[in-house]
């Protein structure tokens, strides 16, 4: 009798052992389960920058690693938003807006935008740089014919100038000047860490209204 007693004690104090550990398991579970659905949310959150440039502007090439680094970083949290603004005292900034408006005809803005950035003092410092943005629209693989027409035609010209006109509107007088949900620097950030504390503050804030 007391061998049976024993035996059936045994078996309540496994099956209750069995049943914490599967509670303290799916406690477990859930907190992981709570962290990735956090995780999950804070990537959905994003916030939009514009940024008004002149490719011409050596202010705005300083910038261009900086913001591509920002972007490679935050990935679809942060939504970049590139807009012309060509100023009069650069001579060939508004043609190098033409050929990244042309090159956004074909799908390719962003290399475009890149190669214009990368050769600034090349293209900058030649008496004619339009075969040299030929050039580029034959390395992107572009369709050269429609390339040529674009760059030169007035809708062209009208897109870029009416990106600079609402840019004036906005309150923007200089290049590069960045907005950021809404609201524009007042001062640009002397560095990549210092950007980087910027555009992290405005995604906390977005996540605390999420």
């Amino acid at each position: 009798m007391l061998k049976e007693l024993l035996l059936v004690m045994n078996k309540v104090s496994l099956i209750a052992l069995l049943v914490v550990g599967l509670m303290l398991g799916t406690g477990t579970l859930s907190q992981t389960q709570a962290q990735s659905s956090s995780d999950e949310s804070d990537e959905k959150v994003s916030i939009t920058m514009t940024e008004y440039s002149d490719y011409q502007c050596p202010a705005c090439a300083y910038f261009y690693p900086i913001v591509k680094k920002l972007k490679d970083k935050y990935g679809s949290q942060l939504k970049m938003n590139y807009k012309f603004f060509p100023l009069n005292s650069h001579r060939y900034s508004a043609l190098a807006a033409r050929a990244a408006q042309a090159a956004k005809n074909q799908g390719k803005f962003l290399e475009m935008h890149n190669l214009l950035f990368e050769n600034q003092k090349q293209w900058s410092e030649s008496p004619n740089p339009g075969p040299t943005f030929v050039n580029y629209a034959r390395e992107l693989n572009l369709d050269i014919e429609q390339f040529r027409d674009e760059l030169n035609a007035r809708e062209t010209q009208e897109t870029v100038m009416k990106q600079k006109k609402e840019g004036r509107q906005a309150g923007v007088n200089a290049t590069p000047t960045f907005i950021i949900e809404g609201e524009m620097l007042s001062s640009l950030p002397e560095s990549f860490s210092e950007f980087d504390r910027i555009v992290q503050q405005y995604l906390n804030e977005k996540k605390k209204e999420s």
